[in-house]
């Protein structure tokens, strides 16, 4: 059974010799140069054992060929990228906000970056192209503050240009599909309690479902809902096979989840915070919870696990879920 096999088997529900797991962080200093991020990763992903593969691109990204300026100089010492420059200033500024081509600029670097890690990994290792919300998008173009109150002022700007994005980001991940990706990975980063149900259908839904088309011939298509207090039900409905949370530091669990009637494959388990900090007992407890929650489980962090990362201690973990220690 190769790996592809092991995860598409979990994806079906069917019984598999051991689980399919993966690991990821981000690669600060080379993740703006498409060769370098490409070779480190296929580095990183073997010296890890990992089964697949969930890209870490730059989080920035999908806004550079919009005319964001950022600061990733924090990001090796455990922080984020921050937007220096945004295009946007005034709401009237939404309305530069066109679809783009994924082939070109930034887009068309993180395309190059996909088709060489599925080259160099070749079949067997599934690829994820992290791709994220329009909403998410949005708050990433503006830098954050000022959004709230453009949608509320002006509406349609905002969701004319959110418009843009989806189509935008569908294309970008029907063009990293026919590149051999096995799916995306779909990053709502702003699906919370702080938004609610009802803003989020009304507002954003749309969006997500219409980015979501381009990711129609996937196979090990994922919804990461990030942060705390998600709106869990909404984001679990999405048409998408596989679901990623904050497993152990956001509720549900995955036994709350299985107890609620819930039969999607799980990506995660595994909390961040006893990796970062080395505890193997918490990082046992977590193997012992998805042991117990049954087939359907592919091993992960639910979030990316920031520096610093000791690759050595990755490789024990994976070698502790393939039961060689």
């Amino acid at each position: 059974m190769t790996q592809a096999d092991l995860v598409r088997a979990t994806i079906a529900g069917e019984a598999t010799p051991r689980p399919a797991y993966a690991f990821w962080t981000h690669f600060p200093g080379i993740d703006l140069d498409p060769d370098a991020i490409a070779r480190e990763t296929v580095a990183f992903t073997r010296a890890t054992g990992a089964d697949f593969v969930k890209s870490m691109p730059n989080g920035l990204y999908v806004v550079e060929d919009w005319g964001v300026r950022a600061d990733y100089s924090e990001i090796a010492s455990g922080g984020v990228a921050k937007v220096t420059t945004s295009p946007i200033e005034q709401p009237a500024d939404w309305t530069r906000v066109k679809r783009l081509d994924p082939t070109a600029g930034v887009l068309g670097r993180e395309l190059r970056h996909l088709g060489l890690l599925v080259e160099a990994l070749g079949p067997d290792v599934p690829v994820l192209a992290t791709i994220f919300s329009p909403v998410t998008i949005a708050k990433k173009l503006i830098g954050g503050s000022g959004f709230a109150t453009h949608l509320r002022d002006h509406p349609a700007l905002v969701q004319a240009a959110m418009a843009e994005m989806a189509e935008t980001t569908a294309a970008f991940a029907r063009a990293a599909i026919a590149l051999g990706c096995a799916g995306v990975f779909f990053a709502a980063q702003d699906a919370t309690s702080a938004v609610g149900e009802a803003a989020y259908r009304g507002d954003f839904l749309a969006h997500d479902l219409a980015a979501l088309e381009g990711a129609r011939g996937g196979w090990f298509n994922a919804v990461h809902m990030h942060g705390d207090d998600i709106l869990f039900d909404l984001l679990a409905d999405l048409p998408v096979p596989v679901l990623n949370w904050h497993i152990g530091e956001t509720a549900p669990s995955i036994a709350q989840y299985r107890a609620a009637g819930g039969r999607k494959p799980i990506l995660g388990g595994l909390r961040r915070t006893p990796i970062t900090q080395g505890d193997m007992a918490a990082v046992d407890e977590d193997l012992a919870a998805i042991r117990a929650s049954g087939k359907g489980v592919l091993i992960a962090p639910g979030c990316v696990i920031r520096h610093p990362v000791d690759t050595a201690l990755l490789a024990r973990i994976g070698a502790r879920i393939r039961g060689e220690d």
